[in-house]
């Protein structure tokens, strides 16, 4: 009898331990909170997958995704002052100046150095660049974007010119290809209607900064506009030629829908324009033609300073200083953003992640999507400071004269960095 009682005894202490084990686990399962502005469907399947399998291989944590609507900077800063703001949170390079402060958010670079997995090293130098202020990382890149030149194959072949990747891989694309390609490629009917442009005029900056040039001294927190540097002159000087001169060009907008009947994505598609520039995420729109396309850099332009250039349209993912859970919160944002967050990322329709992989979601007509990691290491930022939106109203009206031929080049520079000059001395950035 007294050996029964023990053997029930000791089952039901090793029921209780059970139990205890149990209740420890679950006990052991953290929640995070990671926010970001509501995009398309492909962005919010994108976060789904990726949080997805960060789960999967930490099941001790859980990730609660917040989408938010409309104005996501402001809402964060509503979010901060009430000290709710999620862990981790999704951030727009253009609002990085907003948040760029460590009573904000955390500096990850003391976390990447203590993660070697992380492979830091293996993103391109100007794409951690974007995201560091005063020597701090502020959010790790999540995506890129770089722009591009795409061109039409059919119609570069039908004109008898090189491919424009082919003289990039001699090093041989530069401003006068471009143009003798842009004249070539133009076609009118009898009529003089455009039946194809040969390129679409897009991002001035970037075109400044394949001449070496850019539109400020810094671009988080300009003290001067240098619009009227020599090198930009030269730049604004090309591009207004190409329009009035040549006649291959078209700036988008009003003037390429008036050329072409369309807009540089669906007018690429439709063949009616050889060259157009875009951000990487366009490119299953502008292959809905079927057509073969290829991909390329800004070319170079005449300078001593002329580089290869492309912009990035960046989204990092930063941490809150507000986490009550640092280490959950660095878990997932190094996993979605390191190796193989970005190896997921990299399959993921419209993805591009900032390390150099194979974007296995481009379409089959892409012939050179191998040029991808060099797209990154070619890119310039934008002016992201807290006044940009009006200091990049100031630069469109002032370029729009001048594509409108209403001003000459060094005119139109003058008066946008005048104006950019006067505006920066009254509002600090």
């Amino acid at each position: 009898m007294k050996l029964r009682i023990t053997a029930v005894s000791i089952l039901v202490l090793g029921l209780v331990g059970l139990l205890a084990a149990s209740v420890h686990v679950a006990g052991a399962v953290k929640t995070i909170e990671f926010t970001y502005l509501a995009g398309s469907q492909t962005w919010e399947e994108a976060y789904a997958a990726l949080t997805e399998a960060f789960e999967q291989a930490n099941p001790d944590v859980k990730v609660e995704r917040i989408r938010m609507q409309g104005d996501h900077s402001a809402r964060l800063v509503a979010l901060m002052a009430a000290g709710t703001v999620p862990d981790v949170i999704a951030l727009d390079i253009q609002d990085l100046m907003s948040f760029a402060d460590e009573r904000f958010l955390y500096d990850l670079n003391p976390f990447i150095q203590k993660t070697p997995e992380y492979q830091a090293s293996r993103i391109a130098r100007p794409i951690m660049d974007a995201y560091t202020v005063d020597g701090k990382l502020y959010a790790a890149p999540i995506l890129t974007n770089p722009s591009f030149y795409g061109y039409n194959i059919e119609l570069f072949d039908l004109a008898g010119l090189a491919h424009p990747y082919d003289l990039y891989k001699k090093d041989a694309w530069t401003w006068e290809a471009f143009r003798e390609a842009a004249r070539k490629l133009t076609r009118k009917d009898p009529e003089g209607n455009v039946e194809v442009i040969g390129a679409a005029l897009h991002l001035p900056r970037t075109w400044m900064a394949s001449n070496g040039g850019a539109e400020f001294d810094d671009p988080k927190r300009p003290t001067k506009s240098v619009f009227d540097d020599e090198v930009n002159i030269e730049t604004l000087t090309f591009l207004h030629s190409m329009i009035w001169q040549d006649d291959a060009m078209r700036q988008v907008g009003s003037a390429l829908q008036r050329a072409v009947g369309a807009n540089e994505t669906l007018g690429f598609a439709q063949g009616k324009i050889g060259l157009s520039a875009r951000w990487l995420a366009s490119i299953p729109a502008m292959a809905a033609g079927g057509f073969q396309m290829g991909l390329v850099p800004y070319p170079k332009g005449p300078s001593p300073r002329r580089q290869y250039a492309t912009d990035l349209g960046m989204f990092g993912i930063a941490i809150a200083k507000q986490t009550k859970d640092i280490d959950s919160a660095w878990r997932f944002v190094s996993f979605i953003t390191g190796p193989v967050g970005s190896a997921i990322d990299a399959k993921l329709l419209g993805r591009t992640p900032p390390r150099p992989l194979a974007l296995t979601w481009l379409p089959q007509t892409v012939v050179n999507p191998e040029i991808y990691p060099e797209l990154l290491t070619y890119g310039h930022l934008r002016i992201i400071s807290r006044d940009r939106m009006t200091m990049q109203q100031m630069i469109n009206q002032g370029l729009t004269r001048l594509w409108n031929n209403t001003v000459d080049p060094k005119s139109a520079a003058t008066e946008i960095a005048r104006q950019l000059n006067a505006f920066l001395q009254q509002n600090q950035q």
